[in-house]
């Protein structure tokens, strides 16, 4: 188990590097480097907080990640998700009853061009949600759950809620069930499956609606 000091020097850190790296993006390369260069950000920060939590406690433990855990946490996400997809089921058809279009409600816009369709699935299907799961729930999640589960789950989401432009409640009610699923799990694993396939899912329905 980690301890207090490490884990504060863990978050900490990974703080200072999210930070700098994002204060850059957004202040001296937003609008230059494009889905590449956003990708190329997600990696380098990932890479950081793993070299941090690495140099500090010599291993990744403390946040679930360990190789033994990943097959586990694979099946695990997919179990997850399927629930999770029989349930925005349901809503969709309610929100037919109601005579609203889910597909209008969940769409996302898309790129034109066939490669940069292609980058979009790549780094918001894969790299980011690896990403930002690291970051919200294996730093701010965990450094937050001492002060209790419901502070934990409000906070960790609040934050990765505001850290995506034009935040909604798609964005709020995946936090929650990120943050809820790794609680119940404790693997990192999990929350990237379900952020990445729930991603995916979003995209897909967009191309072909």
């Amino acid at each position: 188990m980690v301890s207090k000091n490490n884990e504060l020097k863990i978050f900490l850190f990974s703080c200072l590097w999210v930070g700098l790296l994002e204060a850059v993006w957004v202040f001296l390369l937003s609008g230059k480097t494009g889905l590449a260069g956003l990708g190329a950000l997600r990696i380098v920060q990932s890479i950081l907080i793993l070299i941090t939590a690495y140099h500090v406690d010599g291993n990744f433990h403390f946040m679930g990640l360990s190789s033994d855990r990943i097959q586990t946490g694979l099946q695990k996400g997919l179990l997850w998700s399927s629930a999770f997809g029989v349930i925005t089921g349901i809503g969709f058809f309610f929100l037919y009853q109601n005579h609203i279009n889910p597909f209008r409600v969940f769409h996302v816009n898309l790129p034109q061009e066939p490669f940069h369709t292609v980058l979009f699935f790549l780094v918001g299907g894969l790299v980011a949600p690896i990403a930002e799961e690291l970051f919200f729930r294996g730093i701010l999640y965990r450094f937050f759950r001492k002060w209790g589960l419901l502070f934990a789950i409000a906070s960790s989401t609040m934050i990765f809620s505001l850290a995506h432009p034009g935040a909604s409640y798609v964005q709020i009610t995946g936090g929650i069930v990120f943050a809820i699923s790794y609680e119940k799990e404790k693997n990192l694993i999990v929350p990237i499956t379900i952020h990445s396939l729930g991603n995916l899912s979003l995209f897909s329905l967009s191309l072909f609606t």
